[in-house]
């Protein structure tokens, strides 16, 4: 019989039609004259006004009056706490009708209407995508609430200076070198703000506004389990619990180990829009010059020179760069400059190889074997080189090619050769069991020299070797390759 009404609307009474007020007093009429009154009764007929909200019952009332004022009443008392706010109350259907001698409950009605007649404010309804994002006080505080979006990825100057260019008529000045500005700053999804009524309180502040679009909301997507994932990880990674993740994933258990590549139902926030930045940018860079390797067969192998310095180029580029709440997502490159041309750069390297002069690169002098020992202070006092022990085989090898200058029993070190390289470098081998060369001999890299032992101060079966270049001690293992 009574229209279902929802919502807020500014005015809060609605009254019946003239055709339900007709059959009202109409059916009051009848029975008027069922009782025997005559015409003159109806003089005595009364008005009383039948109240609903939302569909429901509330009470009658003998005057409209009440109703305005207790209206009137709950807009006053919400003033109090929302001084700044346009406020009416729920829409409310009353129903006048005409009786004889009525009974109206006014105090009973008023009470309830009282406690259940809700406040509106006029607000502000920002959508995004046609999902509702919060109501605000007005137009500018969600406008706000938008630029102050955007200001958590491009400062607020900017971005109203890209607002003015692209609002100008003019066309853009050409970049200069390592310049750079931004030309647009947007919103992924589209943006609409219109009218709307919600009670008071609901009104969000254009901080918690910006906090829900950041905030975003709740989504499900697929989890892709790694390694080094468990169900507890996975459900702290998205701010679930347990219990929660396993309601997502029917069939799954606490007591289930996950495996590597499964996926697993879960719920993320996402941002109700992404801001969108498009920035030109005009900056100089290097070209990275190239390297020649030219061969000399004059130059002995491992020797190596200069014929060029290399020098970068350096180019001038300018980009369209696109960001993605503050994150690249796309270069275009819309003009390339070459400024100076890099030179390119020309090592001339040896080849000559002569059996007594080494090519500055050391072989492992040993079968195998494990550095037991390294260069460094040892037991107080310099220990010269590195020990080698445990080898496959005692066999000791030339490191490189060279001539040997010492071959024989040396003290402390016991049975020792020394090779000169005739590159600069000397290596040293000490502790041998025996020589297999003898001064004055031209050896290769890897040929025989001796085998291994423990003469001399020695703790053990093991290789002491030493490594000089230009008469300074150096650290072997920086120069030995395996």
């Amino acid at each position: 019989m009574f229209k279902r009404i929802t919502g807020f609307v500014g005015n809060n009474v609605k009254h019946t039609n003239s055709t339900i007020k007709k059959a009202l007093f109409g059916l009051t009429f009848a029975g008027a004259m069922t009782f025997g009154m005559n015409a003159s009764a109806e003089e005595n007929l009364e008005t009383v006004y039948h109240i609903y909200l939302d569909g429901e019952r509330i009470g009658t009332v003998d005057s409209q009056q009440l109703i305005d004022d207790l209206s009137k009443q709950k807009i006053e008392e919400a003033k109090k706490e929302y001084k700044d706010y346009q406020l009416t109350v729920e829409e409310m259907e009353v129903i006048p009708e005409q009786m004889f001698r009525p009974a109206a409950s006014n105090e009973e009605t008023l009470a309830k209407l009282k406690e259940e007649l809700n406040v509106a404010a006029d607000a502000a309804l920002l959508k995004i995508d046609n999902q509702t994002v919060g109501y605000f006080k007005n137009k500018e505080e969600a406008e706000r609430v938008l630029k102050a979006y955007k200001a958590k990825y491009v400062p607020a100057e900017q971005v109203e200076q890209a607002e003015k260019m692209k609002q100008s008529s003019q066309p853009l000045q050409p970049l200069k070198e390592n310049e750079s500005r931004i030309v647009d700053v947007s919103f992924s999804g589209k943006v609409s703000i219109s009218e709307g009524k919600i009670s008071p309180e609901e009104v969000l502040t254009a901080q918690e506004g910006v906090k829900l679009l950041a905030k975003g909301t709740l989504e499900e997507k697929k989890h892709k389990v790694k390694e080094t994932d468990v169900l507890s990880r996975v459900a702290s990674e998205y701010k679930l619990s347990v219990e929660e993740l396993l309601a997502l994933n029917p069939g799954l258990s606490d007591e289930n180990v996950i495996k590597p590549g499964e996926e697993l139902n879960v719920k993320d926030y996402k941002p109700f829009t992404n801001v969108l930045v498009k920035e030109e940018v005009s900056k100089k860079e290097a070209i990275a010059y190239e390297t020649e390797v030219v061969e000399d067969s004059s130059m002995f192998k491992g020797d190596k020179k200069t014929k060029q310095e290399g020098k970068d180029g350096q180019k001038l580029m300018n980009y369209v760069v696109h960001k993605e709440n503050g994150k690249e997502v796309k270069r275009e490159t819309t003009k390339e400059e070459t400024l100076t041309e890099p030179v390119k750069e020309i090592i001339v390297k040896g080849t000559k190889v002569v059996p007594s002069r080494g090519n500055g690169s050391l072989q492992w002098p040993a079968v195998g074997g494990y550095v037991s020992s390294k260069l460094g202070t040892r037991w107080g006092k310099m220990h010269k080189g590195i020990d080698i022990a445990r080898p496959s085989d005692r066999t000791i090898k030339a490191a490189d090619n060279g001539k040997i200058i010492s071959a024989g029993n040396s003290g402390a070190y016991g049975n020792k050769i020394e090779i000169d390289h005739g590159n600069g470098m000397k290596t040293v081998y000490a502790h041998l069991d025996s020589i297999s060369v003898s001064v004055g001999d031209t050896v290769s890299q890897g040929q025989k020299i001796g085998v291994m032992g423990s003469t001399g101060r020695s703790t053990g079966v093991h290789l002491h070797f030493e490594v000089y270049e230009n008469g300074k001690l150096k650290d072997p293992l920086k120069y030995l390759k395996r």
